[in-house]
């Protein structure tokens, strides 16, 4: 059941015709924060640094617009190491996004402290604060397994974990009349290969595997 027409009628209409692959799967993420019956709690890592940079996903933009249609004092936790991109993301979030310039993995070990404290707990975690080297994406996957590390402590059972820039990775090789054949089996490959490694290690429920990568169950 989709919560607020205002946001859908937003994503439906401008953001997803722009989104190319990411547009499924944010899609889905969306879907997911709707079966919550209460305020909900984002925290993404690597803010939007660009106007108009839908290529790259405009994810505060997104989960801004969301939490302040959603229904409650949901909230979006932002934080980017850059501070020309916290700097510009600061001229159009509204008053339920908390923006920090910051290492990420230190900025996300003090927020569970804090929500810990509270009681709280994060219903979608997004982490896309380290751009992607495709021929080298091993400093990329292990960042992002650092930061999975940090929110570990306030995630449910149906907190939803998506990793941005998880290609499809396998090895291959060309046979007759232009077959493929392939050495490995396809796994989540780029940003997300550490997180999904250790979420096939601990049952984690992969929810979904495309240009991004979705997972519950941590």
């Amino acid at each position: 059941m989709r919560k607020s027409p205002e946001f859908w009628s937003y994503f439906d209409g401008e953001a997803a015709p722009q989104l190319g692959l990411r547009a499924t799967t944010f899609r889905k993420m969306f879907e997911h924060l709707d079966r919550f019956d209460k305020p909900v709690s984002i925290i993404e890592t690597g803010c939007v640094r660009t106007k108009d940079g839908w290529n790259e996903g405009q994810s505060t933009i997104l989960f801004d617009k969301y939490v302040h249609t959603h229904a409650g004092e949901s909230q979006l936790y932002s934080v980017d190491i850059n501070k020309a991109a916290t700097d510009y993301a600061s001229t159009f979030i509204g008053p339920r996004t908390v923006l920090a310039t910051d290492d990420s993995v230190r900025h996300l070990t003090r927020l569970t402290a804090d929500f810990l404290a509270k009681g709280r707990t994060a219903d979608l975690v997004y982490l896309d604060s380290f751009d992607i080297d495709w021929h080298y994406w091993h400093p990329s996957a292990a960042h992002h397994m650092m930061e999975l590390g940090a929110v570990l402590r306030i995630l449910r059972k149906d907190t939803l974990v998506v990793v941005d820039d998880c290609a499809i990775s396998a090895h291959f090789v060309r046979g007759a009349n232009n077959t493929i054949d392939f050495t490995t089996t396809p796994i989540v490959g780029g940003k997300g290969r550490m997180v999904a490694e250790f979420a096939a290690r601990v049952g984690a429920k992969v929810e979904f595997s495309d240009y991004q990568a979705g997972w519950t169950g941590f």
